[in-house]
């Protein structure tokens, strides 16, 4: 018995197309870590609220891979942690990584929705933090 997987490429990931590598974008992100980071904070604060769409709806299959997505987004958050003297800040964001992340974990099997809300307000808090700071910087450099 043969298969034939002669399938054309559109057809193969449909998916994957809107996902296609933008050089010039990355180059931008890859310049500008800041930026990285507040796109970052973003994602996780809209894959909550997707998750609890889908929680509120009953989709607890999309709900999960929304958490596992904001999960991954939490972890490399964590990665761009710099620990040192001169970053305190960056064990306050540690544990409050973890706490969201603790959250996730507990919004996972809990029908109760108030984990994802912590979760998702933390992040909240941390983006809008980060956003208020990279103002002042531009302001600063104005």
């Amino acid at each position: 018995m043969t298969l034939n997987n002669t399938t054309p490429e559109s057809v193969k990931a449909p998916l994957l197309a809107d996902y296609q590598r933008n050089q010039q974008a990355e180059k931008q992100l890859r310049d500008n870590p800041s930026q990285t980071v507040l796109l970052l904070l973003q994602g996780a604060v809209d894959k909550g609220n997707l998750a609890k769409v889908c929680h509120k709806s009953g989709s607890m299959v999309e709900k999960g891979f929304h958490l596992g997505r904001m999960t991954t987004i939490l972890d490399a958050l964590r990665d761009r942690l710099m620990f040192s003297a001169q970053t305190p800040i960056a064990n306050d964001l540690e544990r409050l990584y973890n706490y969201a992340d603790q959250c996730i974990q507990e919004a996972v099997t809990e029908n109760d929705i108030s984990f994802l809300n912590n979760a998702i307000d933390v992040m909240t808090e941390i983006r809008d933090a980060w956003l208020e700071m990279l103002s002042e910087a531009d302001q600063a450099s104005a």
